[in-house]
């Protein structure tokens, strides 16, 4: 249960049903506190006799994470359902546990959608709490500041509006910083923080017009801002030479041996590249697992989304529109692996990355965010110095589809062991990922490209199809660009979002254990 000493930590709210998971929530406090968090339970904090609601409702207030135990009887418990409600209605950010088995269409509709952390599999809980306390460290510091403002702004709204509660100084130019740093999966900042915050910058603008020891205030945050400039400049230039000698000596010592020894000899000449048929597979480096193999996949045309109809769809799935892919390119034949990328780390640009528990080389590479999945195909193209990069999602689902207009690129119905997600038959459901290439291919003689992990491509967050390119190209225009597009599902979603028309988005920051990436390649035809 929360604490006064807990005042640094994280504030997690836990709303359960005692009815079927008052032992799984102690047990659930007792590993969060264990993890540094300050969870707390309405049965610890509530006094007997007083108004549930109003004592719920400053709890939640209070709380900068809320986590519900999805169980047989929280799902039917207005109680439960309440409290769900108020942490939406308040923007707080919702982690969904689920406990025990519960039919989807019973679980509600505001949490269906949501990355849930399943305790249910009858494992240990070690893994699931580890994620969990994962998914709570995502935007820790920001996560914070959105319950400090909500606090402040309805302590503001409530007393009237005062001048004196609203926000100065420093605390200010930190609030404004907070609200322009939101990515798009964050809890919404409400109408009321961004007044009491545009409230604040009124007040003081007005302030400092009407005061002359304000205007000296500037002059001398001026001169401060110029003293502090000047010594980032001069600290900026130190590192930036500490870094470019050590990137010099790193690329003489270790990156251009391994370029001459083990990939420049494999490069496909260009009449090796113009020789290859569709299917064809190729890799340019000397070792199988130390760069993707790629096949070539043959130009075409394909209805890109879904019909109506189709069970499962999502309306960013809409308007259906037939792309043309007028040139083949390459996609590599798997997910990339632990493998590849530790290969990239040892003789590139590239950093570690968690393997989420589930070790091995053939694992594909997760915690991997867009921008070091980019640096990752930039870096094979200057090994190569052909044009490695992310698949566009136009290519992606040309790829996936592989010819076929239905479900999945395997037919109408899911089947069994076809791929690896939530019943989706395989050993690996709602476990962990599966080693790559554990499943049929598609009729491209590509792998996974259905559950395992969600796939990064190139295009920008766009919530629908319309004025989408007809061509194949990346979509990086009109839409939001702080968050990119990612195709495929993955181990612990639902199978309808392993269809070929499914897709979805993340902050380009995002790194979590069920999000990876693939590949292509430009041919120079």
């Amino acid at each position: 249960m929360a604490e006064a000493g807990d005042s640094d930590k994280l504030k997690v709210f836990v709303s359960y049903s005692r009815r079927d998971a008052s032992a799984f929530a102690e047990e659930l406090v007792a590993g969060l506190e264990l993890a540094g968090f300050a969870p707390f339970l309405d049965r610890h904090d509530i006094v007997a006799g007083e108004d549930w609601e109003a004592r719920l409702n400053g709890l939640i207030e209070h709380a900068d994470t809320v986590v519900y135990i999805v169980s047989p009887e929280s799902v039917r418990s207005e109680r439960c359902e309440w409290e769900v409600n108020t942490a939406l209605e308040k923007t707080k950010r919702i982690l969904p546990v689920l406990f025990a088995p519960v039919p989807e269409a019973d679980i509600p509709e505001q949490l269906r959608r949501r990355q849930f952390v399943r305790f249910d599999t009858g494992q240990s809980v070690t893994r699931p709490l580890a994620q969990l306390a994962e998914a709570l460290r995502q935007n820790l510091d920001w996560i914070r500041e959105h319950t400090r403002i909500g606090e402040l702004s309805a302590r503001w709204n409530a007393r009237g509006r005062a001048e004196s509660l609203l926000l100065r100084g420093d605390d200010l130019s930190a609030a404004q910083v907070w609200a322009a740093s939101r990515s798009p999966n964050a809890p919404a900042i409400t109408d009321l923080m961004l007044a009491f915050i545009a409230a604040s910058k009124e007040t003081e603008a007005a302030q400092f017009a009407r005061s002359s020891a304000a205007q000296r205030r500037i002059i001398r945050m001026q001169s401060l801002l110029t003293v502090s400039l000047v010594v980032v400049i001069i600290g900026l230039i130190a590192w930036i030479n500490q870094s470019y000698i050590h990137e010099q000596w790193r690329w003489f010592m270790v990156t251009r041996p391994y370029k001459a020894t083990d990939v420049q000899p494999k490069v496909l000449s260009a009449a090796a590249e113009h020789a290859l048929k569709p299917g064809d597979a190729f890799s340019e480096c000397a070792k199988d697992q130390e760069c993707p193999a790629m096949i070539l996949i043959p130009p075409g045309q394909f209805t890109m989304g879904s019909p109506p109809d189709e069970p499962g769809r999502y309306p960013n799935e809409s308007p259906q529109h037939r792309v043309a892919i007028a040139t083949p390119f390459a996609v590599s034949k798997f997910q990339i692996t632990v493998a590849n990328w530790n290969t990239c780390v040892a003789v590139g640009p590239c950093q570690p990355v968690s393997d989420g528990g589930f070790p091995g080389d053939r694992q594909p590479v997760i915690n991997v965010s867009y921008d070091e999945a980019k640096q990752y195909a930039a870096w094979l193209s200057l090994m190569t110095g052909k044009t490695y990069r992310l698949l566009t999602e136009a290519e992606w689902e040309y790829a996936a589809r592989a010819g076929t207009t239905s479900v999945y690129y395997w037919g109408d119905q899911l089947g069994v062991d076809n791929a690896n997600c939530l019943h989706c038959g395989s050993r690996w459901d709602g476990q962990q990922p599966a080693p790559v290439g554990s499943f049929r291919p598609n009729k491209f003689g590509l792998y996974d490209m259905a559950g395992n992990v969600w796939q990064w491509v190139e295009d920008c967050y766009h919530s629908t199809y319309d004025h989408a390119p007809i061509d194949g190209a990346a979509w990086m225009t009109g839409g939001n660009c702080a968050s990119h597009m990612a195709r495929g599902g993955a181990w612990d979603y639902s199978p309808a979002r392993l269809r070929s028309a499914d897709r979805d988005g993340y902050a380009t920051s995002t790194k979590v254990f069920y999000l990876g990436f693939r590949v292509a390649r430009t041919l120079g035809r």
